[in-house]
């Protein structure tokens, strides 16, 4: 009964994924608040969900699988490795876009930010860190170091949320809901790509090094590049000084 049922959602989850691929670069590089931005960027928030939810039900459906199957945790590891990598990675992907949809959306009101449901979510990506972490040194196996590799991503995004959370007055004044806008869903596009990029990367049955460059690569790259769009748009935006006062 759980096999047709997670065949089904594998499905939904690769259709929704290269759609939500496709969606998220055109808001990079659209006008932004354009009808063409803003089209787009629903057509990935949606997606993003859809990923985010649907890898999750996948994994915790494989481990329940295995569990049933009398493959436990503590000695088979390597069978749950991805299927809990997958789940931080929806769970960051899901606590990130949302995040960066709320805070245009409360923009001229951003104490509002502060709900009983977006406080628990600014905390998922931490919690979710921690889990990767005890987890992987509950049953060390040789994908432990990239589960632990991967822990400082959920802590940074949580902390990037949480400051915004904790005190939204002083964080997103002005034109501080467009930078956590455009930190988070950057931030939420490095975990889709991550997923997606090391989901197809077991087709290729990649060893040594080169199995490890699919995990790091979308980070590397796209790190940096939060921090360089956010410096262009903080110069962009920074208030022209007249030459005589």
């Amino acid at each position: 009964m759980m096999d047709p049922f997670l065949t089904l959602v594998v499905g939904l989850h690769v259709a929704t994924g290269a759609v939500g691929l496709l969606a998220f670069w055109v808001p990079v590089f659209a006008r932004k608040g354009s009808p063409l931005h803003v089209r787009a960027g629903r057509v990935y928030e949606y997606c993003a969900y859809v990923v985010a939810i649907s890898s999750i039900t996948v994994s915790v459906g494989r481990m329940v699988t295995h569990q049933l199957s009398g493959a436990t945790f503590a000695e088979n590891p390597d069978l749950y490795t991805f299927p809990i990598f997958l789940s931080y990675l929806g769970l960051i992907t899901f606590a990130t876009v949302r995040h960066g949809v709320r805070v245009t959306q409360v923009r001229s009101r951003p104490e509002d930010l502060r709900t009983r449901f977006h406080v628990a979510l600014s905390w998922s990506p931490i919690v979710g860190a921690v889990g990767l972490v005890v987890l992987a040194l509950a049953a060390w196996s040789g994908a432990s170091v990239l589960l632990i590799a991967f822990s400082p991503i959920g802590l940074a995004l949580g902390w990037v949320v949480r400051r915004e959370v904790r005190d939204p007055l002083a964080k997103l004044p002005r034109r501080g809901w467009f930078f956590g806008h455009l930190t988070a869903m950057l931030l939420g596009g490095i975990a889709f790509h991550s997923a997606f990029i090391v989901q197809q990367s077991l087709a290729f049955e990649l060893t040594g090094l080169y199995a490890i460059w699919p995990w790091v690569t979308p980070s590397l790259v796209g790190l940096p590049a939060v921090v360089l769009w956010n410096r262009y748009y903080r110069r962009r935006f920074a208030p022209v000084v007249s030459p005589h006062g």
